[in-house]
Order: structure tokens, then sequence, then C-alpha cells
């Protein structure tokens, strides 16, 4: 376990939030992380695209069902 995501365990513990998630898709690791605005998304450190939610699965399913589409 990385250091980052033991200190985000304690962060929760002690009921302070922490506005990221990680989700793998299509053999790729996205980052969503929260901004004032909603959640940018991330690959390989990379902000590649932006929704606009409070809800972090509200913005992985838009992220699935519209922007991973290839164009």
């Amino acid at each position: 376990m990385s250091i980052d995501r033991m200190a985000k365990m304690v962060q929760r513990r002690q009921g302070i939030g922490v506005k990221d998630k990680v989700v793998r898709f299509r053999g790729t690791t996205l980052v969503f992380r929260y901004n004032h605005d909603g959640y940018d998304i991330f690959i390989n450190g990379q902000k590649i695209n932006f929704v606009k939610t409070k809800d972090v699965n509200e913005a992985v399913r838009i992220y699935k069902a519209t922007l991973s589409s290839p164009c």
C-alpha cells in the first residue's frame, strides 16, 4: 500500500473527505479529482476532460457513457 493511500485512509477515519477516485476502465487507469465546479479526469497525470457534477459516481458514469467513445 502506498503512502498516499494510507494517508487517505487516515483522513477518512478522521472525517476529512478525500475527493478523488481511481477507476480502471478499458485497460486505462483514470483518476477523478474534485475541484470546486466538478470533477477533473486524469490519465497518467494529464488532465483529459472535465465533468460538471457533485457526485463522483455520476462523473464516472458520464465518462463511461459519453466521453470514452472514440471519435
